[in-house]
């Protein structure tokens, strides 16, 4: 996708300050064609801990209603021949592939490299997905589920304030309501929490209303929040977290990150990996004890090899050349020749 231009950037800049002044006051405004305007809090660690409890609660009140608990249905299911555990086994392989795909990743070099095996774990993460869903929607209703469906009522329960910040429902109303009302609540609270996807806040993390006071707070998540990290809701621990990671990064490169990738989280994160990657392969084959490592950036292009602060305009070795008169690959030799070593 390419990068926002105009008004366009302007308007994505401005949706996601917006999103950052509700992750600072901990909650959001909406508005509700059935019950006009809504103020949802932000849920933190004390909401959390009171789930967990009752978590525990409905599990057991489910148990003991006669509902079975996921292990159980799953093997029902499977010795009455409604799942094949084979799809199951090919489910962990997909999983083990997608890790050590994601390892090589983390390992690459040119970007057409690392563009190729994203490719192939976009496909491998949608057969997994795939399988998984089935079995859910065969598996159908657990314990397990109607405990999660009853934490949900409850997150919703706590977070939902009308304009006079009264909770919306009490706890055990969910059920009374009219099916128009639950979804309506269904969709205003769910269609909210979309803001505060994990991309999203990435986004914010690298933008400058956010790094200008970010870089000021010494690394200290009291001072950039005045507030105990106990009292804090999770968006703003992640946020925060994100901002830790991507300052990191910044700070750790030796060159300059070109413009089009300092705002793109995804982009970002390649580029530092593969910039880290491109330099210990030079350190590498400048030692001349690896043939293998010296010859692993045949193909490099300018750009690839830009990340390791080479620049084509300051006479840089440009290796894909050298390789393709060399036949396709350079030995140890030819290495050590190109980079002036005799």
């Amino acid at each position: 996708m390419p990068p926002l231009t105009g008004g366009l950037f302007f308007m994505e800049k401005q949706y996601l300050k917006l999103i950052f002044s509700e992750i600072i006051e901990g909650y959001s405004l909406v508005n509700s064609k059935l019950f006009g305007e809504l103020k949802i809090k932000h849920i933190n660690n004390f909401d959390a801990a009171k789930t967990d409890i009752k978590n525990h609660y409905y599990f057991e009140k489910a148990v003991d209603q006669g509902l079975p608990k996921r292990e159980e249905k799953i093997e029902y299911l499977i010795k009455e021949k409604l799942w094949d555990p084979e799809k199951d086994k090919e489910a962990t392989r997909l999983e083990e592939m997608l890790k050590g795909m994601r390892k090589t990743k983390s390992k690459l070099i040119l970007q057409t490299q690392i563009d190729a095996i994203k490719k192939e774990i976009e496909e491998n993460e949608k057969n997994l997905n795939q399988i998984l869903a089935e079995k859910e929607s065969i598996i159908g209703f657990t314990a397990e589920e109607y405990a999660n469906r009853r934490i949900n009522e409850y997150y919703m329960h706590v977070s939902i304030l009308d304009k006079d910040e009264n909770q919306l429902f009490k706890e055990d109303e969910f059920d009374e309501l009219e099916e128009n009302q639950v979804q309506e609540i269904m969709y205003v609270y769910g269609k909210n929490n979309e803001k505060f996807k994990a991309e999203i806040l990435k986004k914010i993390a690298l933008s400058d209303f956010f790094t200008n006071i970010f870089y000021l707070c010494d690394d200290n998540l009291y001072n950039f929040y005045g507030k105990p990290v106990i009292n804090l809701t999770f968006y703003q621990i992640e946020i925060y977290s994100y901002g830790r990671y991507f300052k990191s990064i910044i700070q750790n490169s030796e060159d300059k990150i070109p413009d089009h990738i300092v705002e793109d989280p995804e982009k970002l994160i390649e580029w530092a990996q593969s910039s880290k990657n491109v330099k210990e392969a030079l350190e590498r084959s400048s030692v001349g004890d690896q043939e293998g490592a010296a010859s692993s950036i045949v193909g490099a292009t300018t750009q690839d090899l830009a990340k390791a602060g080479i620049n084509k305009d300051e006479d840089v070795i440009d290796i894909s050349k050298a390789a393709q008169e060399k036949g396709g690959r350079l030995t140890m030799e030819d290495m050590m020749k190109l980079h002036g070593v005799k």
